[in-house]
């Protein structure tokens, strides 16, 4: 299924968009009280889009299909699956965007979700106004590290091997990367990793937009660029241990948050 590179909406629903829930073995605390936010959303809204990283690691869509590995990253994924495909079944419409930790999610998972999917940078009409949809790591480009590595995870060539090896290899990369990540973070200063002013202006203009919504930086937030324009960062999701308990659910405090596109512009709206 190719990834559409813009949407038409009507105005009749007003679309919800949430990203970086990192779902899995990090964080299983999230998951219940995230689940449970899913089902409110969706029955409050017709359009959901998620702007990438849903789960924390996605090696490949097999990985629904055993219990062994990443098995906190699969009971989540099962229930986003049957939640979304009955959602879209009873005609609602659900996009999704691959982020820097779920660009292998693939035509099986799709199948299963009834996610449609969306480039990396989607152009959305709403109620009068264009919109520049991203995840935001693209735009990260002061953090040569990352784009370099960027480029290499998401060329066809080097997926295509990457999934031609087991599952466990697989996992076993994603782990390791993840570590590396970990620490060449602890190593890099923060506005490093975030994205580059100069660059959303340009990307906006060029795509004439009133706009950019993305998630990415873990930096919720509006954000004035220029002339008018603004850019909106939505909120990430974390689970908070040893806090207070969420009311209904034997898992620690959360916090997340997701942005609705209304008439009169975004709106955010925190979670927890």
């Amino acid at each position: 299924m190719r990834p559409l590179n813009s949407l038409v909406l009507d105005g009749a629903s007003e679309p919800l968009f949430f990203s970086d829930v990192h779902l899995g073995e990090e964080c299983p605390l999230l998951t219940e009280p995230f689940l449970a936010w899913l089902d409110k959303a969706l029955a409050s809204s017709k359009t959901v889009f998620i702007l990438g990283d849903l789960f924390n690691a996605w090696i490949g869509d097999d990985l629904l299909e055993q219990d062994r590995l990443f098995p906190e990253t699969v009971r989540a994924a099962r229930a986003v699956c049957q939640k979304l495909k009955a959602f879209t079944e009873a005609e609602g419409a659900a996009y999704f965007m691959a982020g820097n930790r779920d660009f292998l999610i693939g035509p099986n998972f799709f199948k299963r979700s009834g996610l449609r999917p969306i480039a990396q940078e989607c152009l959305l009409q709403f109620a009068g106004r264009r919109w520049l949809l991203c995840h935001g790591d693209h735009l990260c480009i002061d953090d040569r590290p990352h784009q370099d590595l960027r480029s290499r995870l998401l060329s066809p060539s080097w997926q295509a091997e990457f999934l031609a090896t087991s599952l466990a290899s697989r996992a076993e990369f994603a782990t390791t990367l993840r570590e590396k990540s970990q620490a060449a973070k602890a190593m890099k200063a923060e506005e490093i990793m975030d994205v580059n002013r100069d660059e959303c202006l340009r990307r906006v203009r060029h795509h004439e937009c009133l706009g950019l919504i993305h998630g990415h930086t873990h930096r919720p937030g509006s954000y004035p660029m220029a002339e008018g324009l603004m850019r909106w960062v939505i909120p990430d999701w974390y689970a908070r241990p040893n806090q207070e308990k969420y009311a209904g659910y034997d898992s620690a405090g959360f916090a997340g948050g997701f942005l609705r596109l209304t008439g009169a512009g975004p709106e955010l709206i925190k979670v927890s």
